[in-house]
C-alpha cells in the first residue's frame, strides 16, 4: 500500500477523482482560472510519510498493552500514527498536504473486546496516558486530534460486528466499529432499514454517528441519532455505564444523551441498541418541485412539517444559487426546459429545487405524497416528477469526493451546518451568505436538508481560491467570522456536524457558564485525570 500523506487525507475509497466540465467551467467563471491553474496540484502530499515526532510511551507499557490486545494490535509506525492523527477539517488537510502532523498519538491501538478497552483504561488512568477513540476519522470538527500524544484506540479493526436483532422489539444491537453499508446490508437483507445516512455513511461507524450526535440524509422522517438510540454500554475511567432497553423511560436524566455528543470526551461507547424499521423500497415514493423564491419555498416546507399529515422522510431544499450551479453543471441551463421555465417565471438566480421523499407504508407514502404537492402548489411551485430525486440519489455520496481535486486546483472549500427556528432562518441564510460573499472571489451555496416543525438545518458550502503562503489562518480567520455570525443570528454552533476542538472556542458562551460547569462536573466524575479526548473538545478542560 502507498504510504503517502496522500493516501492518508484522501476520501473514501481514495481513488483519484476528475473535476466534471460543469465545476472546471464554474470555477474558470467565477475565480477567473485557466487551464494551467488546473495542473498546478497544489500541496499534493505525494511525499512518503515521515514523522519528527518519535512515540514517548515508555516501553514498559507498549509490552503490557500488547499482552493485553497482542503485538499485531498494537502499532507505532509512522504510517499508523499520521493516519489516526487529523481528521477531515479543513486545516486537517492542509496539514497533511503540506506533510505536517504537530501531534500525533503515541500509539494506535485495536482492542479485540471490551474486557480489554476496560484493561487498556485502567493502565492509561494509572498512568496518566491520553486516549482517544475513534471509528471512521471523518470529524470535519477537529474531534479526533490527540494534542497529548497518547492512544488513538482505533474500535474499526475488531469490534465491528452485530450483536443482536430482535425483530419483534425492531431492534439491533452493534458494536460501535461497525461501518455504514455493513449495517445497512445486514438490515436489508432481513426486511429492515436503520435509516441514518450521513453524507460519510460509507465510511463513518455507528459509534462515530452516536459520538457527534449526526443525522443522515432521511433524517427528517427517521430522526437523528439520538432519536434511533435506544442503549448505550460505554466504558469510563471510573466504571461502566449499561443503560437498558425501554421504549420510554422516566428514570431521572437520560443517560443515552450524556453520551450521545460526548466526542469520546467521557468514555468509549462499546454497545449500541438502535431502533429499526420496516425496508418497503418498493413503496417509497418521490417528489420534486421549482419554487419561484427561497422565502416561498422555506414558507412551504414549514407548512408540510406542521399540517399533521406525517412528514416526509428525505426533505432538501437548495437555494438559488445551489440550484443554478447544479443547473449549470448538469447542462440545464437554454434547454427546452429551461426556457419553458422561464417563460412561467421562475427566473434564473431565483428559483429553487425542492427534492422529498416518502418511505414506509405504501397508503402513507402515497398520501403524503399528494398532501405536499397540494401545500407545494400554494406557495408557487411547479411540480417536476420523480426523476430528479433518483437522479441525486444514485450520486449522494459523491460530492465528498470533490474535495480532493479542488483543493489540488487551490481551492478553499469547505462547508458549515447550523440549526435554526422558523423565524430566524432567511434572516440567519441571508447574514451567512453576505459575509461569506464579502470575501473576495467565493462562491457559496446553501441548501436545507433536515427539517422540522419547529424550524431546519442551513447547510451552505462555500469555494474561494487559497492565498499562497498562508492558507491555514487565512482559512481560520474567515472560519471565525463565520462562526461568529451563525451564533449572532440565533443559530446552533452545529447540527449534525458535532463541535470538537474547531467549534469549543464559542461553548461557552452558546451554553452559559452554569450549563458549562454542568457538564465539567459530568466529565470530572467520569474521567476524573482528564484522559478522553483531551484538549479542549467541547470546551472542557
Amino acid at each position: 500500500m502507498e504510504k503517502t500523506y496522500r493516501s492518508i487525507f484522501k476520501w473514501g475509497d481514495k481513488r483519484e477523482q476528475k473535476l466534471e466540465k460543469g465545476i472546471v467551467d464554474l470555477i474558470k467563471e467565477k475565480f477567473q482560472y485557466t487551464d494551467a491553474d488546473f495542473g498546478k496540484k497544489v500541496y499534493y502530499g505525494n511525499q512518503q510519510v515521515h514523522l519528527h515526532q518519535k512515540p514517548r510511551i515508555p516501553e514498559r507499557i507498549c509490552q503490557k498493552l500488547s499482552a493485553i490486545s497482542g503485538s499485531e494490535n498494537v502499532l507505532n509506525d509512522d504510517y499508523s500514527r499520521a493516519s489516526h492523527a487529523l481528521g477531515k477539517f479543513y486545516a486537517d488537510l492542509l496539514y497533511l498536504r503540506k506533510g505536517e502532523v504537530l501531534a500525533p498519538p503515541d500509539l494506535v491501538v485495536m482492542p479485540r473486546t471490551e474486557d480489554e478497552i476496560r484493561q487498556i483504561l485502567a493502565l492509561c488512568q494509572q498512568e496518566n496516558i491520553a486516549l482517544t477513540p475513534v471509528g471512521g476519522l471523518s470529524s470535519v470538527t477537529r474531534g479526533v486530534e490527540t494534542p497529548r500524544g497518547g492512544i488513538s484506540l482505533d474500535l474499526t479493526r475488531h469490534l465491528n460486528k452485530i450483536v443482536d436483532m430482535n425483530t419483534l422489539n425492531a431492534t439491533v444491537r452493534v458494536q460501535p466499529g461497525i461501518y455504514g453499508p455493513a449495517l445497512e446490508k445486514y438490515l436489508n437483507e432481513r426486511g429492515y432499514t436503520c435509516g441514518h445516512f450521513p453524507q460519510s455513511f460509507e465510511y463513518s461507524t455507528v459509534g462515530g454517528w452516536v459520538a457527534a450526535r449526526g443525522a443522515g440524509q432521511a433524517s427528517t422522517g427517521y430522526g437523528k441519532i439520538e432519536d434511533l438510540v435506544l442503549a448505550l454500554s460505554v466504558i469510563t475511567p471510573t466504571g461502566t455505564i449499561d443503560s437498558k432497553v425501554f421504549p420510554a423511560s422516566a428514570e431521572a436524566w437520560d443517560l443515552n444523551k450524556i453520551f450521545i455528543g460526548s466526542e469520546g470526551t467521557l468514555g468509549v461507547i462499546t454497545g449500541i441498541t438502535l431502533k429499526i424499521r420496516k425496508y418497503r423500497p418498493r413503496n417509497t415514493a418521490y417528489a420534486s418541485f421549482i419554487f419561484k423564491g427561497f422565502e416561498s419555498a422555506t414558507q412551504a416546507m414549514r407548512e408540510i412539517m406542521q399540517a399533521g399529515t406525517g412528514f416526509p422522510h428525505i426533505f432538501r431544499l437548495s437555494d438559488p444559487v445551489e440550484t443554478s450551479t447544479a443547473f449549470k453543471m448538469k447542462g440545464f441551463d437554454n434547454s427546452f426546459s429551461d426556457r419553458f421555465l422561464k417563460m412561467k417565471g421562475y427566473r434564473p438566480d431565483e428559483r429553487c429545487l425542492m427534492f422529498v421523499s416518502m418511505e414506509g407504508d405504501r397508503d402513507f407514502a402515497r398520501l403524503l405524497k399528494r398532501k405536499i404537492k397540494k401545500i407545494a402548489a400554494k406557495y408557487g411551485s411547479f411540480y417536476t416528477g420523480s426523476k430528479p430525486v433518483r437522479a441525486w440519489l444514485e450520486q449522494r455520496y459523491e460530492s465528498a469526493y470533490l474535495r480532493d481535486p479542488l483543493m489540488d486546483a487551490g481551492i478553499m472549500t469547505d462547508t458549515v451546518e447550523t440549526a435554526v427556528t422558523w423565524d430566524k432562518l432567511i434572516p440567519l441564510w441571508t447574514s451567512v451568505r453576505n459575509y461569506l460573499e464579502s470575501r473576495e472571489k467565493t462562491h457559496v451555496m446553501a441548501h436545507i436538508s433536515h427539517v422540522y416543525e419547529n424550524g431546519a438545518n442551513l447547510y451552505f458550502t462555500f469555494l474561494s481560491p487559497m492565498k499562497p503562503g498562508n492558507e491555514i489562518e487565512d482559512y481560520l480567520q474567515y472560519h471565525r467570522g463565520l462562526i461568529d455570525v451563525i451564533q449572532a443570528n440565533g443559530g446552533s454552533l452545529s447540527h449534525h456536524h458535532g463541535i470538537g476542538r474547531a467549534l469549543a472556542p464559542w461553548m461557552k458562551q452558546e451554553m452559559g457558564k452554569t450549563a458549562m460547569g454542568l457538564l465539567q462536573a459530568i466529565k470530572d466524575h467520569l474521567d476524573p485525570k482528564g484522559i478522553m479526548n483531551p484538549g479542549n473538545t467541547l470546551g472542557l478542560r
